[in-house]
């Protein structure tokens, strides 16, 4: 599979998948994307990284029980790169399942929802093409999962905000 890449704001990436995941919900998710980094300019196969993106929007949607499901997500410069972190207000994943939750075919004990558990292996592949990776944060109080890229899948600056 070959690399299309292109450049565009962080938002607008987040954006196209939070629109993707939201109209097609039952409108139950609320989904929050913290201020900061936001107008970092990714120079990334986008669409591929739009994929990652819904796809732990989505999970957030179909696995949080919460009463009143809510998914925050956290972009922020490290030494590294860039990490977005997508942390919703669930239960979580039981310990013993987070080592596990990016196998092919794997789905988690008790989860509501279809799929056929391949969701997250395809996102550690694209990931690893795009040079970053997908992880699961430990200790959050709810599902958490943390994309990074390199500082390469950056293009150097930031757009004006108005």
């Amino acid at each position: 599979v070959s690399l299309h890449l292109g450049q565009e704001p962080l938002h607008s990436v987040l954006a196209r998948a939070v629109t993707t995941v939201v109209s097609g919900g039952d409108g139950r998710l609320h989904v929050h994307i913290a201020p900061q980094e936001e107008d970092v300019v990714l120079n990334t196969d986008l669409d591929r990284l739009v994929q990652v993106f819904i796809n732990l929007i989505s999970n957030a949607q179909k696995y949080c029980q919460a009463d009143a499901p809510a998914l925050t997500i956290t972009p922020q410069l490290t030494p590294t790169g860039l990490a977005i972190d997508f942390v919703d207000n669930g239960k979580g994943i039981a310990g013993d399942e987070q080592a596990v939750v990016f196998e092919k075919f794997y789905r988690v004990g008790g989860s509501q929802g279809d799929g056929a558990g391949l969701g997250l292996a395809i996102c550690q592949e694209i990931m690893e093409r795009l040079g970053g990776q997908v992880r699961y944060l430990d200790g959050s109080r709810g599902g958490a999962f943390r994309v990074t890229l390199p500082h390469a899948a950056m293009a150097g600056q930031t757009v004006a905000t108005s």
